[in-house]
């Protein structure tokens, strides 16, 4: 173990290397103003420890006689993260290496009555069991509804029970499985998604953006009808995810709903998008409602990345046709300053909400603390697990 300043410059190591892979130590010395026999010493405990990982040597300019250098970059063997996408129905889950490999995933069913720690508990245990012999760095639970992700508590859930008050779980499942663990709601997850792996996708290194999450739980006998539909949305202004003043930002009901009408849609019945697939009507319809609603989002504060995921992928180029005309129909200045935004879709085999739940503690870990007042990140952070 490193302590004291060695332990700060080597966690400020792993942030520089997180962010902009290739970087020399020479690199290293230059940006954090250090000697070069400190930064030597530091990256040796690195990758003695199996957290930095180096390249292949490379010719720093075209001159021969030229120095050399040795790219470093985050090991993607160090260890892994379980990350959870919990619902009513299931609980999807995944163990995602640092640089965001799919390790291993599932699915485990839950049963009506089961009780959402337990399930939890028993979740997290499996996905440990598929990924023996190497080091679990934490786990991030996605979970539909209201979530403080500062206390770890499901403030309000429809669907996971948190009706009549909150329902604390941070503290207990830290308890039960001895590593560290962060929650947050479901849609802000699949922010970190695209904020923790950019290069892995489309629209690199973007700093605000919006992302829609649509859940269709897909009924077991009936394949073109959905059992429940379930839509969150996430903004991020500046590479930080917005909550508002109470946790509660990007939820929203139809901004087309009928106000004596129940349901997040509002529209005839409660469940009257649920057969959509099938009906090319209703599908229409659903897919005019979410444009229109995400296009005023998207003008109001100016932003030029959109992203989607959990299965409205399935009708991209309907959503995409019905965004473009609901962009220029609440865009003032369309006539002037015409607007179009590419929505980017999440790959259909990928799970955004697991992913990004996994996304959530390497990020907290490699880039600093995702929320104030959480003091140990970095190699502080990872030499105080239990399994260091």
């Amino acid at each position: 173990m490193i302590e004291g300043k060695n332990e700060f410059y080597g966690s400020r190591m792993l942030s520089l290397l997180y962010k902009k892979p290739g970087l020399s130590r020479s690199d290293l010395a230059d940006m954090l103003d250090l000697d070069r026999g400190t930064v030597s010493r530091i990256v040796q405990y690195l990758v003695s420890s199996g957290l930095v990982e180096e390249g292949a040597e490379i010719q720093e300019s075209s001159d021969q006689a030229g120095r050399k250098k040795i790219p470093l970059f985050l090991s993607d063997r160090s260890g892994y993260t379980i990350g959870l996408e919990v619902q009513y129905e299931f609980i999807k889950y995944g163990a995602v290496s640092p640089l965001g490999t799919e390790l291993y995933s599932g699915m485990f069913h839950r049963a009506p009555s089961g009780n959402l720690l337990e399930d939890i508990v028993t979740v997290v245990n499996l996905a440990r069991n598929a990924v023996p012999g190497k080091r679990l760095f934490g786990v991030g639970i996605a979970l539909s509804g209201l979530v403080d992700p500062i206390h770890g508590t499901l403030l309000f859930s429809l669907s996971l029970g948190a009706r009549n008050e909150p329902i604390p779980l941070k503290d207990e499942l830290i308890n039960r499985l001895g590593v560290p663990v962060f929650l947050d709601n479901d849609a802000k997850c699949c922010c970190y998604d695209v904020l923790s792996w950019p290069y892995q996708g489309p629209g690199a290194n973007p700093e605000s953006f919006i992302y829609t999450f649509c859940e269709f739980i897909e009924n077991p006998i009936d394949p073109g009808r959905y059992d429940r539909i379930g839509i969150g949305t996430a903004v991020v202004l500046q590479e930080k995810i917005f909550y508002g003043s109470r946790f509660a930002a990007g939820e929203f009901r139809n901004m087309y709903a009928d106000p004596e009408l129940p349901g997040q849609f509002g529209r005839y019945s409660k469940d009257y998008f649920n057969i959509m697939h099938s009906d090319p009507e209703r599908r229409a319809l659903f897919i005019h409602d979410l444009a229109g609603s995400m296009a005023y989002i998207a003008n109001f504060l100016d932003i030029q990345l959109v992203y989607m995921g959990g299965g409205i992928e399935r009708y991209g180029a309907e959503m995409q046709e019905a965004f473009d005309r609901a962009i220029e129909s609440t865009w003032l200045y369309q006539e002037y300053l015409p607007r179009r935004i590419q929505i980017q879709f999440a790959p259909s085999d990928e799970k955004p909400a697991v992913r990004g739940a996994a996304a959530m503690v390497h990020r907290h870990i490699f880039a600093g603390p995702i929320h104030e007042g959480e003091e140990r990140t970095g190699l502080a952070y990872l030499q105080a697990l239990p399994n260091w």
